[in-house]
């Protein structure tokens, strides 16, 4: 009699529980994941929060949904959470094989399908989390340094590692027939309302900048709708009219530069052509662009060094330009690290364009050289720019030395402080340098406060040459804030 009272209660609990997890509010649906992983039978909980996880609504707070009561469920059992850790250590550096064996786990306790085709997006968003969760700490032995199974480190590490492969699988979900044509139609239809505005242009930036802004909803198929985009970009490349090229190549670089990288290795094939084509200086400023980013997200296997050598003394300032910012971090460790070094001094000592030499600047005070005597030649060539007149190599400069722990460099940060519009370069190098190893002086620490608090009250933070560009009012009024509490903090 108790035995069927018990089961009857265990029934009723798992219906109360099956009907909260597909509640529309977030919270009920939660809590009700919480209360499965604690209290219902096992092999219930896993099937039915593995199911919930599959069909939550999508959120930008994903890791305070159901998500957190599966991971739970999945350690409670000791052998599951073997399994599933096992999966883990095994594809740290194989995020095909991960997902292979994740979504194959993850069936067979009652969870979707496993998938059959994957795809090089959906990959790449899974090399990017194991990359994430070796930084973290997780070895192909195990998380390293977390303390046994049921230490509250151990189980932390455990229920990220769950959390971000959940999050992948959902945010690489695919369009349908009918999504992706609709996406298609109204990506051509927008391309004709570029296609007659004038090439590199505002108002084709703008047009373009609207088409490549995501729905005011956010959706799991996002990555599915970029792909897409990038699919039609691509297909434009290909055009034999160079209008409809140069368009193409245009938006491809704008949808990589705001949405991320993604179709990696078409998107390399198609720079490769257009390079090796003799492409005008506007393809190839922004070909230089995309080479740069796909290079950021996922390092080229053989890097067109020559190619942004050569762009560094072309006529056009734009190629310059991407030139320059492309061999950070391209050119680090290569052999032609010193080529590489040699002409970004040459533009910032000598291109008659001020972007151009605020660009090599940049690009010198971020390159990691792996030689040595490279890295020297990069911070000479910026201390000769301590006395600048243009306020961004200054600034730039005085970034160099503060990490180099030059003795004159607090000195100068607090005299540049004391004007009352200071470029903006000169607060972003200061938040940099705390991120730093080296200490702040004390004896610093109050006088930059005193004038960053001067800054905070004369209305700094609303003063920008250009309202559309970075940093704009609301990046100066978010850092100078944040900046101020970290000095008071760290006092």
């Amino acid at each position: 009699m108790f035995k069927k009272r018990r089961e009857r209660k265990q029934a009723e609990l798992h219906e109360q529980l099956a009907g909260a997890l597909r509640d529309p509010d977030t919270a009920v649906r939660a809590k009700a994941a919480t209360t499965a992983a604690e209290s219902a039978r096992l092999e219930w909980a896993l099937r039915e929060l593995a199911q919930a996880v599959a069909r939550e609504p999508w959120t930008d707070d994903f890791d305070e949904t159901v998500v957190d009561g599966f991971a739970v469920t999945l350690r409670r059992d000791p052998a599951v959470r073997e399994r599933a850790e096992r999966i883990i250590t095994e594809h740290l550096t194989d995020p095909e094989g991960f997902l292979r064996a994740w979504t194959g786990f993850v069936a067979e306790i009652g969870g979707p399908p496993a998938l059959g085709d994957i795809g090089e997006d959906l990959r790449d968003d899974m090399r990017e989390r194991l990359t994430y969760l070796r930084g973290e700490g997780w070895t192909p032995e195990g998380p390293d340094g977390f303390g046994r199974p049921g230490t509250f480190a151990r189980d932390l590490a455990f229920d990220l590692a769950v959390m971000l492969a959940s999050l992948v699988l959902r945010r690489n979900e695919p369009l349908s027939a009918a999504e992706t044509e609709q996406v298609r139609t109204g990506m051509r239809a927008a391309l004709a309302e570029a296609l007659p505005l004038a090439p590199g242009g505002t108002e084709r930036a703008k047009a373009l900048g609207a088409l490549t802004k995501p729905p005011q909803d956010g959706s799991w198929t996002e990555h599915a709708r970029v792909g897409v985009m990038v699919d039609e970009a691509l297909e434009m490349c290909a055009d034999a009219d160079q209008d409809r090229m140069a368009l193409g190549i245009e938006t491809l670089s704008l949808i990589l530069l705001l949405d991320g990288v993604f179709r990696y290795g078409p998107v390399k094939k198609t720079l490769d052509r257009l390079a090796g084509g003799e492409p005008d200086a506007l393809v190839l400023r922004e070909v230089l662009s995309c080479y740069d980013y796909l290079h950021t997200h996922k390092p080229l296997d053989e890097p067109p060094l020559a190619l942004f050598l050569e762009g560094l003394r072309h006529a056009d300032v734009g190629v310059r330009k991407a030139a320059v910012e492309g061999l950070n971090p391209m050119a680090e460790g290569s052999p032609a690290e010193k080529e590489a070094v040699d002409g970004l001094v040459d533009r910032l000592e000598h291109d008659e364009d001020t972007a151009v030499r605020e660009s090599a600047a940049r690009t010198l005070v971020g390159l990691d050289c792996a030689e040595e005597g490279n890295a020297l030649a990069a911070s000479d060539a910026l201390e000769r720019s301590a006395d600048s007149p243009v306020p961004a190599l200054r600034a730039l400069s005085l970034r160099d030395a503060l990490r180099r722990g030059i003795p004159d460099a607090y000195d100068r940060i607090l005299h540049e402080l004391e004007s009352p519009d200071p470029h903006w370069e000169f607060v972003w190098g200061l938040a940099d340098f705390l991120d730093g190893e080296i200490p702040l002086p004390d004896d610093i620490r109050p006088r930059l406060i005193e004038r960053l608090e001067r800054l905070s009250t004369s209305g700094w933070t609303g003063r920008c040459d250009d309202p559309d560009g970075y940093p704009d009012a609301e990046d100066r009024a978010e850092k100078l804030p944040e900046l101020l509490k970290r000095l008071r903090a760290e006092g």
